[in-house]
């Protein structure tokens, strides 16, 4: 029986999974718990064309223009069409998306989108409802928790299994694999806002990158336009659904920010960004107005949980404390339609791949469908492929140096937010890159790294590539280049 080791315990990692248990012994390694993912904190829903008024062809051309035509249209046309599909079978194996009253699926509104084909489930709990669906039917599938991935395992071209240890303190030891699938989300945690979860700070792509493989697109990381936003810091993602649902955003003066720009509040999340970024550098609050919004705490019960923890007045003034935050990476680990990247038998689904879908910029909610698309097509890629005699290969990068001298985690952090977020300019970019090259993070040895020491130069790396893209890629979507002469902002507030 052929072995498959998936590093990584969402949405993508555990559907790859369900789909290939039958036939394989199967593997998801995840450096935390099992419910420590980004796909359990996914509110907004799963965009999918399912209601009657509703096309494909419709949702193939809203995801075209979010992503400014920079999308792969093969991916696209595979995530329209087998997208539904999967969802079906969902629907058919007990998943329990919200519905109306009279039984029917119950369809939301998100921003670029222009039909309501957003489903969710318990409210805004949508991706811990759909991943603990799909995690439920996992049955003979092993699980490594609390299990970092130091490098990848090669031979003969081919990647034969992971280095892994148990976190803080374990062994380095080698797993073997017919096949390895990185399913390990992003890098949201380079920046020191944002709604990703603790777990998620670009390990995948780290590992691609220091074994030669493909990468792509690493210019175009999405922000979302609202986060919680309390003293500085985040407090968690507000769903776009509520602003579908007809909340607008607002300053302290109650002026409406987005009131002349094309589709408003649900205009696409870079535009909606920038616009909210530039109002608050000239010294406004962001607020979402959700006065509009009728029976709030039953809609979306899981924002009002988190806001009435928080302390949070919005049932008095109606207000939520908003700002910009980093949230989803469109690019990352080249993949093609299958998942299969440039090194023969690893493959990359879910975020930290870039299989050309999302394109510039991410529409909203057709995250969780490509982690359906994504990990079934790879899951039929990796059915066809013939078994391999286990070797062990090498079992750690042929690296003696130490530890090394490496930035704090926080520092790093905040010089991403400020030189790698919503706006760049080309002086920035360089003095990013030149600050960054003080420190060892390229070549290293895993094992001799602590965790928390890994941690930053996976981050560091992940860094550089998103900085040195930037600097060669033209403003698009999501990376918006400013340049080092323009003093004004992206749009200038009202009085």
């Amino acid at each position: 029986m052929k072995k498959v080791l998936i590093i990584g315990g969402g949405l993508a990692g555990c559907y790859a999974a369900v789909r290939l248990q039958a036939t394989c012994d199967v593997t998801i390694v995840t450096k935390g718990g099992r419910e420590e993912s980004n796909s359990m904190l996914a509110q907004g829903g799963i965009a999918a064309a399912l209601d009657p008024g509703d096309s494909p062809a419709a949702h193939e051309a809203d995801t075209l223009k979010a992503g400014v035509y920079h999308n792969r249209k093969k991916a696209v046309a595979q995530l329209v069409t087998v997208g539904p599909q999967l969802v079906r079978e969902l629907l058919q194996a007990g998943m329990p998306f919200d519905r109306q009253p009279d039984g029917t699926l119950s369809f939301g509104l998100e921003g670029a989108h222009r039909h309501r084909r957003i489903l969710h489930a318990d409210g805004d709990r949508t991706g811990a409802a759909l991943t603990r669906f799909v995690q439920g039917r996992l049955q003979t599938v092993t699980w490594v928790t609390h299990t970092e991935a130091l490098a990848l395992v090669q031979a003969d071209g081919e990647c034969r299994g992971v280095v892994v240890r148990q976190v803080p303190d374990g062994q380095p030891q080698v797993l073997a694999a017919d096949a390895v699938v990185l399913a390990t989300g992003g890098l949201g945690n380079l920046y020191d806002f944002t709604t990703n979860d603790h777990t998620v700070t670009g390990d995948g792509i780290a590992l691609a990158a220091r074994a030669g493989v493909a990468l792509q697109d690493m210019a175009f990381v999405q922000f979302h336009p609202t986060l919680l936003a309390l003293h500085g810091r985040c407090y968690g993602l507000i769903t776009e659904a509520i602003r579908g649902a007809g909340a607008v955003l607002v300053d302290e003066c109650h002026t409406p920010i987005m009131a002349n720009v094309p589709q408003k509040d649900l205009a696409p999340r870079d535009v909606v960004a920038r616009h909210l970024t530039a109002w608050q550098a000239q010294g406004h609050q962001l607020f979402l107005d959700i006065s509009a919004v009728a029976n709030f705490p039953e809609h979306f019960p899981g924002v009002t949980a988190n806001l009435d923890r928080h302390h949070v007045p919005f049932r008095r003034d109606h207000l939520i404390p908003i700002q910009p935050g980093a949230h989803f990476m469109m690019g990352g680990v080249q993949a093609d339609l299958a998942g299969q990247t440039s090194l023969p038998r690893l493959f990359a689904i879910g975020e930290v791949a870039c299989n050309g879908v999302h394109g510039a910029n991410r529409l909203a909610s057709n995250s969780l469908l490509d982690c359906l698309v994504s990990a079934a097509k790879a899951a039929d890629a990796i059915a066809k492929l013939p078994a391999r005699t286990p070797e062990p290969g090498q079992t750690l990068p042929q690296v003696t140096l130490g530890p090394g001298h490496l930035p704090a985690l926080a520092t790093l952090q905040q010089r991403a937010w400020r030189e790698l977020g919503v706006e760049r300019t080309p002086v920035q970019l360089q003095d990013f890159l030149q600050w960054l090259g003080q420190f060892d993070y390229r070549e290293i040895n895993p094992a001799a790294l602590t965790t928390a020491a890994l941690t930053v130069a996976n981050l560091c790396l992940c860094s550089e590539l998103i900085a040195t893209q930037a600097l060669a890629q033209p403003s698009l979507g999501a990376h918006y280049l400013k340049e080092d002469a323009d003093e004004s902002s992206f749009i200038t507030p009202k009085a």
